[in-house]
Order: structure tokens, then sequence, then C-alpha cells
């Protein structure tokens, strides 16, 4: 878990000192917010499926394969 936080403290403060060009709309802060809810939510599927030993808990992992495979759409 510390881990996973010092990753969230560390992306959030890398977003935070990118004030070159400042967004006109909140677009960019909702796929940031939406990006650390995915990555949170597999790490938690990972852990949660490792401990219980349950297939049920990789089902949280499927927003981060859905947005890989969005990537190579864009």
């Amino acid at each position: 878990m510390k881990s996973l936080f010092f990753f969230l403290l560390i992306s959030v403060s890398l977003f935070a000192q990118n004030k070159s060009t400042p967004p006109d709309n909140t677009a960019g802060y909702l796929f940031f917010a939406g990006f650390i809810g995915v990555v949170g939510l597999f790490f938690w599927g990972v852990y949660k499926a490792a401990k219980t030993q349950k297939i049920i808990y990789t089902l949280a992992m499927l927003p981060f394969l859905l947005s890989i495979i969005g990537m190579f759409f864009l």
C-alpha cells in the first residue's frame, strides 16, 4: 500500500508542476482522475485476487485492460 500511495503522490506532484499551458476546461483533470482511479482499481483487484484466491476480483482489472486496448485506437 505504501508503494501505491507513493506512486499516486509522485503522479500528482508531476502533474501539478506542469504549468506551461493552463487547461481551458476541466477535461484534463477528469482524465487524470479517471487514470488514477483505473490504476488504483487495477492494483486493488490484483491485491484482492492474490489474497483471497477468488477469480471474481480479476474483473477489477477490466477497466485497465480496456484502456490499454483503447490506446491503440487513439
